[in-house]
């Protein structure tokens, strides 16, 4: 996938901010960002390198900088800084989320500098550890290969999810009649579909499609797939790393065995009420939450929907064959970074689950509705 492709797609998405390359060093970059008379504030995260860390810092040295070391819990520390602070520069996904939460409230700017080629951290409006407040974007965001060494397979299989969500779209489309785009979603899977190695030009191009993705995800619905692996990364914490791959495998299984075996039950009526209170205990929510992503059927609309399945089961069969290759084809590159083998996450119940967390009628509220999901409606 050309890179100037991804870039347009992001030009054309009206974001406003750059996305600049510094491959000779951030400290020319900030001589170029950063006005003269500014003073600055570090921020990085202690589960980054250390080195690259003090590298980045000793480039700011012009701008008087306070450094600050994000520990565990609340950013607090970050509001005590003086009120001359006009510039703030976080290295590192919780970094860069404190630099814009504190960006966004004194009204200075905001440079990110990603730790690794994801996007993650960078264009998410509003995120829980602030209260939902709603947060700026960066002004810019400085991509250097050398900084972005650290979860080079993991930043590939959670780009990747983004061919996933353009499968929960089309099968939504079919059964409920919604319309969405999935252009740029297809065009950063396969961005991600054609890296073969780790090299710097390669965390560069990964990064642009992982920012076209988020910046994707942020004007439509909420996916089961990204639900699902937050639940499995909430759960298993120390595997967060393996989480999306984990989903993506699965997640093809289990859409391929769908769209070719399943048998839908006539007149089901899922107990939704005690599915809605299993899964907001399981995930850590009010059950009126996720009430929101449940659209009780009539008759007629559930009888239609088996209908719809039995037409185009076919169809929707060979799409999931191509799924689970492209699965299969991210799978090369992402094991070529990454010689562990997935943990053994709670897949089975993580995927159940994750019909509560969307709107769309994709495959598994499918199961759901159709009285697949046995699993889940054991545990209830």
């Amino acid at each position: 996938m050309c890179e100037q492709s991804l870039i347009k797609k992001l030009d054309a998405s009206g974001i406003r901010t750059k996305i600049v390359q510094a491959s000779d060093g951030v400290s020319k970059a900030f001589a170029k960002l950063i006005g003269g008379g500014c003073r600055a504030v570090f921020l990085f995260s202690e589960e980054e390198s250390r080195e690259r860390a003090k590298r980045i810092f000793e480039g700011l040295r012009a701008y008087s900088p306070v450094c600050i070391a994000l520990g565990e819990g609340v950013f607090t520390d970050v509001f005590s800084l003086p009120d001359d602070v006009r510039v703030a520069v976080g290295y590192g996904r919780r970094a860069i989320e404190a630099a814009r939460f504190f960006a966004t409230l004194r009204g200075c700017a905001c440079i990110a500098i990603p730790s690794t080629p994801s996007a993650d951290g960078c264009f998410a409006r509003s995120l829980s550890d602030f209260a939902g407040y709603p947060l700026e974007y960066p002004n810019w965001v400085l991509l250097n290969g050398d900084a972005m060494r650290r979860d080079f397979a993991a930043s590939m299989a959670r780009t990747a999810m983004s061919a996933l969500c353009a499968e929960e779209l089309r099968t939504d489309a079919l059964f409920s009649g919604n319309r969405y785009s999935t252009d740029a979603l297809e065009m950063a899977a396969k961005a991600v579909q054609s890296i073969r190695a780790e090299d710097e030009q390669s965390r560069i191009s990964l990064f642009y499609a992982s920012a076209l993705f988020a910046l994707q995800k942020e004007e439509l619905p909420p996916f089961a797939c990204m639900g699902f692996m937050n639940y499995l990364t909430a759960k298993m914490p120390q595997n967060a790393s393996h989480a999306a791959y984990a989903v993506l495998r699965y997640a093809a299984e289990r859409m391929t065995k769908f769209w070719e075996y399943a048998n839908p039950r006539a007149y089901y009526v899922p107990d939704y009420a005690g599915r809605l209170r299993a899964a907001a205990e399981q995930i850590g929510c009010s059950a009126k939450e996720l009430y929101e992503n449940v659209r009780v059927p009539t008759a007629e609309e559930s009888f239609a929907r088996v209908e719809i399945f039995a037409q185009s089961r076919r169809r929707m069969a060979i799409s999931a064959r191509l799924f689970a290759e492209y699965v299969q084809d991210v799978a090369r590159g992402y094991f070529a970074a990454e010689d562990r083998a997935t943990p053994l996450f709670p897949l089975e119940l993580g995927y159940d689950l994750s019909a509560e967390m969307t709107p769309l009628l994709c495959v598994p509220v499918l199961e759901r509705e159709f009285g697949l999901a046995h699993s889940f409606e054991r545990a209830i």
